[in-house]
């Protein structure tokens, strides 16, 4: 519901206020009022009824009107103070406006004292809107400037009929220039810009006016004392209806700090991707060392099965030095091109069993695909293990035939492997899940490790047919 008005009237007729008070009544104003005619009761009134509208005479006995207009301006300020008099001549009303009063009226026409009263709260309203839109505002710009502090963000804005800028305090701050000396024009604004970097920024400024588009540029200033910062710009043209360009608005961000960081984080990342490539190739290195040294000591062995099993244990060392060979030369230290390693690998194991010139083919149908070292070096040890078995019993006598490795994924990223041959095959009597060889419980374990579904088919020569998954990375450390 909403509240009576309060209209303190300042006079010293009775009678005259009682007119007052009827003359509002009769317009169905709804309100309350109080009379005085001496200063300190008005005082008192101001501080304890706070009228809304304040009625006064401009002569009293022992007050006048001009004075209780300046008390009410200094103690109510917001308070609508409207003259009503028997008589006002010209010149009072023109001093009494130019004082502050809100408006006058003379005792002779009271029908005018409701449209006096309605036209000041009005304007009471309306200079409260704009007081409050302009509070907003400033407390919007004040924000403003408080989030350029702290994002250490600066603006500037072209007009491109005047050719001046206006830049904000933080823009001064980042350039740390004095506002008073900078010219505020574009070529103020070029005159700190690093001489390699203008040419830059004036093509995307003019790119931007001419295709009436946002622009965006890293470049670096350079301040009164010599020091060089880099800053990210953005900015746009703002066009009238026609498409005519009128005014570019841009922010400025100091990123120095956060470019400097991120050179030192590309320069770690560097040091500790060589420093992977330098382990891998050492653990290649390495792993050719213990090869040799298997070779070597196969040399003082006579059994012929004790020999094997030195060539074979050899051959899978092998396989794994070839694996970090290809990461140490891989510009992805995560993943190895599995295709390309394949292919090594199946032209070493011609070389190793001394087949490479033999009438036996190796058919390689590999997509290109890279594999993580998790899924890489199980899935290299198993191709290893049954090609090397084929190889070794599959073609007996020096007959013909075929190997074929094949690797291929779905949409899934799911894998799916065969490696097969064309040869005499496994005799009916051999059962693979049941054979204690340590060939094929190396196939079972590392089939089991990368948790993969295996096939085996006897039907023509043999072919094995792996299904997988990319394993996940094993965190280990703790």
């Amino acid at each position: 519901m909403e509240e009576d008005l309060k209209i303190l009237i300042l006079e010293d007729v009775p009678f005259d206020a009682e007119l007052i008070n009827r003359e509002l009544k009769r317009s169905g104003m709804k309100f309350s009022s109080i009379r005085v005619e001496e200063e300190q009761d008005y005082l008192n009134e101001l501080k304890s009824f706070k009228p809304d509208v304040i009625l006064a005479d401009h002569s009293l006995p022992h007050f006048d009107g001009i004075s209780a207009l300046k008390i009410a301006k200094d103690k109510s300020p917001d308070v609508p103070f409207i003259f009503v008099s028997g008589k006002m001549g010209e010149d009072f009303a023109i001093e009494a406006l130019k004082c502050g009063a809100t408006d006058y009226v003379l005792k002779g026409s009271l029908s005018k004292i409701v449209h006096a009263v309605n036209r000041a709260l009005e304007e009471v309203k309306e200079h409260s809107k704009r007081k409050n839109a302009e509070e907003a505002l400033r407390n919007s710009h004040r924000q403003l400037i408080e989030a350029q502090k702290i994002g250490h963000i600066g603006s500037w804005e072209w007009d491109l009929e005047t050719l001046e800028m206006n830049c904000s305090d933080e823009f001064y701050s980042m350039m740390s220039i004095d506002p008073t000396s900078f010219g505020n024009n574009y070529q103020s604004m070029m005159d700190i810009i690093h001489p390699n970097d203008r040419q830059t920024i004036q093509d995307s400024i003019n790119v931007a006016l001419d295709n009436h588009m946002p622009f965006a540029n890293d470049y670096r200033i350079v301040r009164p004392d010599g020091t060089v910062r880099i800053l990210s710009s953005k900015g746009e043209v703002i066009t009238d209806r026609n498409g005519k360009p009128l005014r570019i608005v841009a922010t400025e961000q100091d990123i120095t700090e956060q470019k400097l960081a991120d050179e030192k984080i590309k320069s770690s990342l560097k040091e500790k991707e060589m420093l992977l490539q330098e382990i891998h190739h050492r653990v290649k290195n390495n792993l050719q060392v213990i090869s040799s040294l298997l070779r070597l000591q196969s040399r003082y062995i006579n059994d012929q099965k004790s020999i094997d099993i030195f060539k074979e244990t050899q051959n899978r060392v092998r396989s794994i030095a070839i694996l970090h060979e290809k990461l140490y030369q891989s510009e992805d230290l995560a993943k190895i091109r599995f295709d390309e390693y394949v292919k090594i690998l199946a032209e070493d194991l011609l070389y190793f069993y001394e087949l490479d010139k033999s009438n036996i083919k190796m058919n390689i149908d590999v997509e290109e695909i890279s594999l993580n070292i998790e899924t890489a070096i199980p899935c290299g040890l198993i191709i290893d293990e049954m090609v090397a078995n084929s190889l070794k019993y599959a073609f007996p006598d020096e007959r013909n035939g075929e190997i074929k490795i094949e690797l291929h994924s779905d949409y899934n990223n799911k894998y799916s492997m065969c490696v097969s041959d064309n040869g005499i095959g496994i005799s009916e009597d051999i059962d693979p899940e049941k054979t204690d060889t340590f060939g094929m419980q190396l196939i079972k374990y590392l089939t089991k490790q990368l948790k993969a579904n295996i096939e085996l088919d006897k039907s023509n020569g043999t072919t094995y047919n792996l299904t997988f998954n990319e394993l996940k990375y094993k965190d280990r450390v703790k």
